[in-house]
C-alpha cells in the first residue's frame, strides 16, 4: 500500500503538472525558434539549397533550453515526493481493452525511442561534412550518446521498481523532448554534451517499455507477443529514421533529424495518464510461466551472466553497424538518396518478419531462435564477402550492408524481451535495466571498433560476421543452461 500523505500527494501532483507544462511549452518555443531564426528558411515543398539549411545558435539565443531544464527538475522532485505507488492498481492496464491500449502506447513509444538511436548513423555524414571530422572523431557522437543510454538504462531500471512505471515514463519522455533541441547546437562539442543527455532519457525508456509490455501481455504467448511488438517497433523506428533522412534531410539538413524529436516526444508525454501506475508485480501469466525463481541460485546467476554477455555482443553489433552503415553504403559510389532508400526498404521488409519471429519464438524458444538468427547472419555475410562481389560492385556492397543491418536489428529486437520474459516478476524492471546496461556498454565499443574499418565494406562485414558467430555461441549456451536448469529437480521444501 502507498503511504503517501494527502498533502504530499497534492504537492507532488502540482510539481509534476507545472514541471511538465514548462518543459512542453519551452520545447515548443525552441522548435519554432529553430525554424524562425532565418527568414529565408525553406518550407518542405521548396527546393533544397545549401545556403538555407538549419544551422546552430549560440547558447545565449536559446533561453528555452535552461527553462526546460528547470521544468524537468520540478518533475523529478514531484516524482520523488509522490514516492512508491501501490503494487497493484485498477488502472488503464486492467481489462482487455486497457491492455491493448497500453500495448499500443508502449509500442509507439518504443518506436520513437529506437528511431532516435538509429538517427545517429544518419546524422554523422552531414555532421562530418559541416565540421570537417574524421571517422574516429565523428564516432565520439555515438560514444557520448551510448554512454548516456547506458547510464539511463541503469538509472531507470531502478526507478521503474522504486517510483513506478508512470512517473518513470513521464521523466524519460520529457527528458527526451527537452534534449531534442540539441539540433540547434552550434559546435560539435555542444552536440556531444546534448547527445549524452538525450541518451540518458532514451536509454531509460527502452527497458521501461519492454517491462511494461511484458506485464501487459497475458497467457503463455507473453514472450512471443512482446518479441513481435519489439520487432515491429525496431523496424518502424528505423523506418522513421531512414525516412526522415530520405525526405527531410535534403531540405533542412542533418539538424532536422534531432529537432523532430520535440513534437514526437511531446505526444508521448501527453499520453502519460494512460500508462499503468504500478511497481513490479507478477505478470498476468506468472502462474503459467516456468518457475524460474525456484531454480538453484547457481543456475540463475550463470544464466543472467550469460544474458549480459549476449547483450554486450548484440550492442557491439547493433550500434557499431547502425552508426556506420549509412556512411559505408555511400563509399562504393551509391548515391545518397539510393542508399537511404535501400535502408528504408529494409526497414519496411522487417515489419512482416515480426510474425515469423513470433512463430519462431513459440516453436523453438527464445534463445534457440536467437542462436539460429545470429548464425544465419554470420554465414550470409561471410558468403557475400568470400564471393568478392562486395569489394567490386558498389550496390552489392550496399545491399550486403543493408542485409547485415536487417539481421542485426532483428537480433537486437528480441534480446531484451527474452531477458524480461525470463526475469523474476518482482525484479523485472531492474533485470531488464541491467541487461540493457550491458547492451549499451557493448554499443560504446561498436562505433569505435568499426570506425577503424569504415573505409572498407568487406572488412566491416567480416568483423560483423565474427561478432555474430560469438552471439550465436552465447545464445546457444544460454539456451542449453536454461533447459538444464528447468529440467533439474526442484529444491527440497520444508
Amino acid at each position: 500500500m502507498s503511504t503517501t500523505a494527502p498533502g504530499r500527494t497534492t504537492g507532488a501532483t502540482l510539481l509534476l503538472s507545472l514541471g511538465s507544462l514548462i518543459v512542453l511549452v519551452s520545447s515548443a518555443f525552441a522548435f519554432h525558434h529553430s525554424f524562425a531564426m532565418d527568414p529565408s528558411m525553406p518550407m518542405a515543398h521548396m527546393p533544397a539549397d545549401d545556403g538555407r539549411k538549419l544551422h546552430g545558435m549560440a547558447l545565449a539565443d536559446m533561453p528555452e533550453m535552461f527553462t526546460a531544464l528547470g521544468g524537468l527538475l520540478l518533475v523529478v522532485a514531484g516524482a520523488a515526493l509522490r514516492g512508491r505507488p501501490k503494487s497493484v492498481e485498477a488502472d488503464s492496464g486492467s481489462g482487455r481493452r486497457g491492455r491493448l491500449l497500453v500495448a499500443v502506447i508502449g509500442t509507439a513509444a518504443l518506436t520513437i525511442d529506437i528511431s532516435k538511436t538509429s538517427t545517429l548513423g544518419f546524422v554523422i555524414p552531414g555532421m562530418r561534412a559541416e565540421y570537417g571530422l574524421d571517422p574516429r572523431t565523428a564516432s565520439l557522437l555515438a560514444v557520448c550518446g551510448l554512454t548516456g543510454t547506458a547510464a539511463g538504462a541503469l538509472l531507470f531500471g531502478v526507478l521503474t521498481d522504486r517510483i513506478g512505471r508512470r512517473s518513470s515514463y513521464l521523466i524519460a519522455t520529457l527528458g527526451f523532448t527537452a534534449t531534442s533541441m540539441c539540433g540547434s547546437m552550434p559546435t560539435f562539442e555542444g552536440n556531444l554534451v546534448m547527445c549524452g543527455l538525450m541518451g540518458l532519457a532514451v536509454g531509460g525508456l527502452a527497458p521501461l517499455l519492454i517491462t511494461l509490455l511484458t506485464e501487459t501481455a497475458g497467457g503463455k504467448v507473453r514472450g512471443s507477443v512482446v518479441v513481435a511488438l519489439s520487432v515491429v517497433a525496431t523496424a518502424v523506428g528505423y523506418l522513421v529514421a531512414a525516412g526522415s533522412a530520405l525526405w527531410l534531410e535534403p531540405v533542412f539538413g542533418w539538424r532536422i533529424l534531432w529537432l523532430i524529436g520535440a513534437p514526437t516526444g511531446a505526444v508521448l508525454a501527453l499520453l502519460t495518464p494512460l500508462v499503468p501506475n504500478r511497481v513490479s508485480a507478477p505478470a498476468p501469466a506468472a502462474a503459467d510461466a516456468p518457475a524460474v525463481r525456484h531454480l538453484p541460485r547457481s543456475s540463475r546467476a550463470l544464466t543472467q551472466g550469460l544474458q549480459r554477455a549476449f547483450a554486450t555482443l548484440i550492442g557491439l553489433l547493433t550500434f557499431g553497424l547502425t552508426t556506420w552503415v549509412p556512411s559505408l553504403a555511400r563509399i562504393g559510389g551509391v548515391p545518397v538518396h539510393t542508399a537511404n532508400l535501400m535502408l528504408t526498404v529494409a526497414a519496411i521488409v522487417m515489419i512482416p518478419c515480426a510474425l515469423l519471429l513470433m512463430l519462431g519464438y513459440r516453436r523453438f524458444g527464445p534463445t534457440s531462435m536467437a542462436a539460429g538468427l545470429a548464425t544465419a547472419t554470420a554465414v550470409l555475410l561471410l558468403a557475400l564477402t568470400a564471393s568478392g562481389a562486395v569489394a567490386e560492385v558498389g550496390w552489392i556492397a550496399a545491399g550486403a550492408l543493408v542485409a547485415a543491418l536487417f539481421s542485426v536489428n532483428s537480433m537486437a529486437a528480441i534480446f531484451l524481451p527474452i531477458a524480461a520474459d525470463l526475469a523474476e516478476p518482482e525484479r523485472r524492471g531492474r533485470t531488464t535495466g541491467w541487461v540493457s546496461l550491458f547492451n549499451r556498454l557493448g554499443g560504446l565499443m561498436g562505433p569505435l571498433l568499426l570506425a577503424s574499418l569504415v573505409s572498407s565494406a568487406s572488412a566491416v562485414l567480416v568483423a560483423v560476421s565474427a561478432l555474430a558467430l560469438l552471439c550465436g555461441a552465447a545464445a546457444w549456451y544460454i539456451s542449453r543452461r536454461h533447459r538444464l536448469a528447468l529440467a533439474g529437480p526442484e529444491p527440497a521444501t520444508d
